[in-house]
């Protein structure tokens, strides 16, 4: 049996043992503060150096219960919350992976034969995990030509597959993209929605790291206020810093509160056979910081900080790229792709210590700012010669 080996973290270990200095990790989804350094948010420092444990007993099998309800009010906002709240079955997951597989295997067990839209390129690990549940998988171009949401093939996607579950990548997010529908879009996509029998799963990683927190959550809360049925996978590893401690949710809203009962029912079962217990010193940092007001302000404060510097990353690449790459000024979060080939990435990699997925996934928050103008100029070469050696084949 052949089991592929993990893109990402396959680079990751290529590049601790790449000895060159100057070498540039802009692939793994990790935030580096703008002199390249590693970071953790200064606020979860504060809450770590502060917090008091007494024992490690088990959770509940849910997770933490002040934990689950600030994450639901950080998605949902305080009004709706206390309108929906009767009806979310939570449960804490490890991390936003282990959500959206929790999502799939809920779903293989109520269902027969789920079939799920997807926008493509996606998250690699979306289609691993519904193929694993024998989903069917229906595709349709995230991207249009000139590289924005491809609305229109989507919504024909989507008039063609009734009873179909759709993934969103929530907020104006996007992984590898980038880009994600704008505000009139998410309603354009509500009510195209509204009054079916799809379901929807956004899969809200980088909740924060947009435009806002609640922007970020803008097409959520808008497709409930639509009574549209959906789940949310939540994670903390990019928003909170938080990579190693594995802080996630899963929020599923059901038509009534007998539905949410047997819900949960099923997730905490589905949950102690994979995990047995949430991972209980991630849940207790995020739910320091929520259930405080001082704590919480400061923690958006500090994402603000972190969005203007991505913001700023983003400028002065296209401040020395030019115009072929203007789309980025649209994109939003860490990541974004430059749409060169598989053998120009590897160019990179090999002459200039530059690392990016294959398919050319930039992390702009693994790329210092003094490194940009050598990435920009290392990308210019690269299409340099490539378009030499094409020239030169014709002659």
């Amino acid at each position: 049996m052949k089991i592929p080996e993990d893109e990402v973290f396959k680079l990751k270990i290529e590049f601790e043992h790449d000895p060159r200095k100057g070498k540039i990790n802009g692939g793994i989804g990790v935030y580096f503060e703008p002199h390249g350094n590693p970071f953790i948010l200064p606020i979860v420092k504060k809450v770590i150096r502060r917090l008091i444990f007494d024992n490690f007993n088990y959770l509940p099998i849910s997770g933490d219960p002040v934990f689950l309800m600030e994450t639901a009010k950080l998605v949902l906002g305080k009004e709706l919350l206390s309108e929906y709240e009767p009806y979310i079955a939570k449960q804490g997951t490890i991390g936003g992976t282990n959500a959206v597989y929790m999502w799939a295997r809920f779903m293989s067990k109520v269902e027969k034969k789920p079939t799920i839209i997807i926008g493509v390129p996606t998250w690699e690990n979306h289609e691993k995990i519904f193929a694993s549940f024998n989903f069917k998988i229906i595709r349709y171009p995230h991207l249009t030509k000139d590289r924005r949401f491809n609305i229109k093939g989507f919504l024909e996607t989507l008039s063609g597959n009734p009873s179909s579950h759709v993934l969103f990548h929530g907020g104006p997010t996007h992984n590898p993209t980038g880009i994600n529908p704008t505000v009139e879009e998410w309603k354009e996509i509500a009510h195209a929605l509204g009054g079916t029998r799809h379901k929807v799963l956004f899969d809200s990683a980088y909740i924060g790291l947009g435009n806002s927190i609640d922007s970020d959550t803008t097409g959520v809360r808008y497709f409930l206020k639509k009574r549209i049925l959906i789940s949310v996978a939540v994670s903390f590893s990019k928003n909170m810093t938080m990579y190693q401690q594995r802080a996630g949710a899963l929020l599923m809203f059901m038509e009534s509160k007998h539905q949410k009962e047997l819900a949960e029912k099923l997730l905490t079962h589905i949950f102690r056979l994979v995990n047995s217990n949430p991972a209980g010193f991630g849940e207790q940092i995020v739910k320091t910081i929520l259930e405080s007001k001082e704590y919480t302000k400061i923690w958006r404060n500090e994402l603000e900080i972190m969005r203007r510097d991505l913001t700023k990353r983003r400028q002065l690449f296209l401040k020395y790229a030019g115009s072929r790459f203007e789309y980025l000024s649209s994109c939003r979060g860490l990541f974004a792709l430059l749409f060169l080939q598989k053998k120009q990435v590897e160019w990179l990699k090999k002459k200039n210590g530059i690392y990016l997925l294959s398919n050319s996934r930039i992390n702009f928050g693994g790329i210092a700012l003094k490194n940009i103008s050598k990435v920009v100029n290392s990308i210019n070469q690269v299409v340099h010669v490539e378009k030499n050696i094409e020239t030169n084949t014709e002659k």
